[in-house]
Formats: structure tokens, C-alpha cells, sequence
């Protein structure tokens, strides 16, 4: 590794400090999303395996996965968050050694929320994909959307964090790369009104009120994607 290659990796471990991470405790709505997220991946894979969460904080989503059924690990760049997931009984690598496993070892690998966060995002794509079984589902959740009517209007969402983000991806963006190494497309969803986040009234409200210089945060209709896709057998 390069020494500049150092800098950048402590840069963005220092970017994910304790105050970062303040919104991911005790958030009822975080929470509920999980649960609908493991829902659908356990109907994917009824019988569990081997589950790996890249970026996965500090583990509530993993957590949630019966250890009985799913052996757990993520990968986690901040040092502080790393050390509560594996309190959590999630196993997760030092950084430097974050994706040393052998090939076509995991059942389900999921990027939830951390897609944008990644320097080089289809490397690690590339990188993931060599770790999944034949018929192994790789999970994209909470995963931004610019080919959305909010990008569109304002060129940012709601939920991204700006001084972090090295891609904003799109639903047609990450269908093409994801055909082009070879993975199906088992679905795209953009999960809206089914979430806690959904106020559709107010939602569209805030949106007419932008063109008159009212600019509010809100939920909005595919600013938000869930992607799934199957490793050919």
C-alpha cells in the first residue's frame, strides 16, 4: 500500500467518528427498515449460510440475523464501530485484511447505505462477487438513487452525507455494471410508501414548495433503491 494510499484510508477513518455514528442508535425507523430488509433476504435464502455486511457499522443490521442460521461478518473501515460489532458477535477482519477469505465463501453479501462511501466502488464489487458461492445473492439496500425526480431537482438526497461520497449510482448505472460481470438482476425495488419515512401528503407538499425557493428534506418516490442479483450457478 502506497503512502498516499495510507492517507486516504485514515482520512476516512477519521471522518467516521463517534458523532457519526449518533444516528444509528436508537432510531425506531432504522430499526424497522431492518427488520423488512432481513425479511426479504431470508426468503431469498431460507436456509442461511454465510452473510457479509460491507460497511456494516456498528452491526444492528447484521445483529439481527439469527446466529443459529447465519454466520455473520462485516466489513468496517471505522476502528470504533468495528470493535461494537464484533460485541454485537459480528466478525469483522482489521481493515488492512478486510476481504481476505477464500473465494466462493458467502451465501449473501450486502451493501446497506455504503455503496456512495467506497473510493472504488466496482473494484470492491468485483472483489465481492469473486467471494460468492455460485447462486450466491449479492444485496444493495438503502443505496441512493440519481435517477430519481429528487437527485433530478436537487442534485443531492436527503440522506447522503456530501464530504463522504465518492459515486452517486443509479438504478440504470448499477444495472448495466452488475450485468456487464456477469451477475441477473433478480430485482430492483424503491421502497417508498412501505417505509417509516413515507409522508406522502406532506412528501409532495415539500416538493411543490421547492419551486417557490421553500426547500425542506423529505422522503421521495425512487430516491432510494434496493437491488438484487444472483452469481450464475
Amino acid at each position: 500500500m502506497s503512502h498516499n494510499t495510507d492517507n486516504a484510508t485514515e482520512k476516512q477513518k477519521a471522518r467516521y467518528d463517534s458523532g457519526y455514528f449518533t444516528a444509528y442508535r436508537n432510531d425506531p425507523k432504522r430499526e424497522a427498515m431492518y427488520v423488512s430488509e432481513r425479511k426479504r433476504i431470508c426468503n431469498l435464502k431460507p436456509s442461511g449460510g454465510r452473510i457479509l455486511d460491507v460497511g456494516c457499522g456498528l452491526g444492528g443490521f447484521l445483529a439481527g440475523f439469527s446466529p443459529e442460521q447465519w454466520q455473520r461478518h462485516g466489513i468496517e473501515i471505522s476502528e470504533l464501530a468495528a470493535n461494537e460489532a464484533r460485541k454485537a458477535g459480528i466478525q469483522v477482519n482489521d481493515f488492512e485484511k478486510a476481504y481476505e477469505y477464500p473465494d466462493e465463501y458467502f451465501d449473501v453479501i450486502t451493501f446497506r447505505g455504503s455503496l456512495q462511501l467506497i473510493p472504488t466502488p466496482f473494484a470492491v464489487i468485483q472483489t465481492c462477487i469473486k467471494l460468492l458461492v455460485p447462486g450466491g445473492i449479492l444485496v444493495f439496500l438503502a443505496t441512493p438513487n440519481s435517477n430519481s425526480p429528487y437527485y433530478r431537482r436537487f442534485k443531492t438526497l436527503p440522506f447522503l452525507t456530501p464530504h463522504g461520497n465518492f459515486l452517486i449510482p443509479s438504478d440504470i448505472m448499477m444495472r448495466n455494471a452488475l450485468q456487464n460481470f456477469g451477475m441477473l438482476i433478480i430485482e430492483i425495488n424503491y421502497p417508498y410508501l412501505e417505509t417509516p419515512y413515507a409522508r406522502p401528503i406532506s412528501d409532495h407538499l415539500k416538493f411543490l414548495m421547492s419551486y417557490f425557493g421553500i426547500k425542506k428534506k423529505f422522503a421521495f418516490w425512487r430516491s432510494s433503491m434496493e437491488i438484487y442479483s444472483e452469481k450464475p450457478r
